[in-house]
């Protein structure tokens, strides 16, 4: 009969374990069996290994290495939140690559704030930064490459929107003019969409000639196109109907408003127009908000165009009727 030695070196052939290495093993856990325990060694040893197989890792997988699989996973989106995602991770990777090379299952709380505030220097982009990582988080959840989210315990930061200014007709003017310009023509009819009907400066890079009705006096902004997700219609005032008669093409099918280079073309209209270093975001869109305000006094109807899901919004952040008058109002739409 084969004694114990045989038998143990006969378990453990081919695995790479003597029976001294083994013996070693059993010893170091024992060592943390609790006096006056009711689990027999053999038992404790048992539970430590089932413990152990149930929290281990197949793959541990730092944020550097794991970016671009999570960027195959989102390669669905539209090309704008691509970029977004793209940004915000190249970002984080070029700040701190310390950090970068950290498994997901070694952050800490402190460790994702401290890369956050290194990355992101302005409450609203730290916020951005936050939601991104909060994600990509969730994703290693689901891959199992960690077993906690630290940005669930990350407090978003207090953004104070600061009082945006609508442009006077005189500013609208000088843009209107610019795009006017013969090498900048083709730009026209999106600023025009810009100023006189408030649409979202992504949505108009998204939207194709045949999303504008000049018979209905209707713009469709489509579920694809749009920011929330959901279609509406935006009306056609008297100022964008002037601008767009005659440019629509008769063989536009799918065509895109924004000519090609469109973001760089705008931002040298902008320049040109006396923006240059100065330019306020989403600056038209508030403009065309609060002109619309003072000459129509119709929230509700303002809310459909702009596409929000309430007024609490238009209320708090994008009205400023100070030094906006009733003429000024009706020159703007008319």
């Amino acid at each position: 009969m084969k004694n114990k030695i045989e038998i143990s070196e006969e378990l453990l052939r081919g695995t790479g374990v003597s029976v001294v290495d083994a013996a070693r093993v059993i010893k170091n856990i024992l060592d943390f069996l609790p006096k006056g325990s009711k689990l027999t060694p053999l038992q404790f040893c048992s539970k430590v290994a089932d413990l152990g197989r149930r929290h281990f890792r197949l793959a541990e997988m730092s944020f550097k290495e794991a970016f671009p699989i999570y960027l195959e996973s989102k390669s669905s989106l539209r090309k704008d939140s691509l970029n977004d995602i793209k940004y915000l991770g190249a970002k984080l990777i070029k700040v701190s690559s310390k950090f970068a090379g950290v498994n997901f299952s070694e952050f800490t709380v402190s460790d994702c704030e401290e890369w956050l505030n290194l990355a992101f220097k302005t409450p609203s982009m730290f916020n951005k930064g936050r939601a991104f990582l909060h994600a990509i988080f969730e994703f290693a959840l689901r891959k199992n490459w960690c077993e906690k989210n630290p940005i669930r315990q990350i407090s978003r930061k207090k953004v104070i929107e600061k009082e945006i200014q609508p442009l006077t007709l005189s500013e609208i003017e000088s843009i209107l003019t610019t795009s006017r310009l013969p090498k900048f023509k083709e730009c026209l009819p999106a600023a025009a969409l810009l100023i006189f009907a408030g649409i979202r400066p992504r949505e108009v890079r998204r939207l194709c000639w045949r999303d504008i009705d000049l018979s209905e006096n209707a713009i469709t902004v489509r579920s694809i196109c749009s920011k929330t997700g959901g279609a509406r219609q935006v009306e056609i005032c008297a100022s964008l109907r002037k601008i767009l008669s005659g440019k629509i093409p008769t063989d536009s099918a799918g065509q895109k408003i924004c000519p090609k280079n469109w973001a760089q073309k705008w931002r040298k209209i902008r320049d040109l127009s006396g923006f240059k270093g100065v330019w306020v975001q989403d600056v038209l869109r508030h403009t065309y908000a609060s002109y619309f305000a003072k000459r129509f006094s119709d929230l509700p109807r303002l809310q459909l165009n702009m596409g929000h899901s309430n007024l609490s919004l238009l209320r708090s952040r994008y009205l400023n009727l100070s030094g906006l008058s009733a003429s000024s109002a009706k020159t703007f739409f008319n």
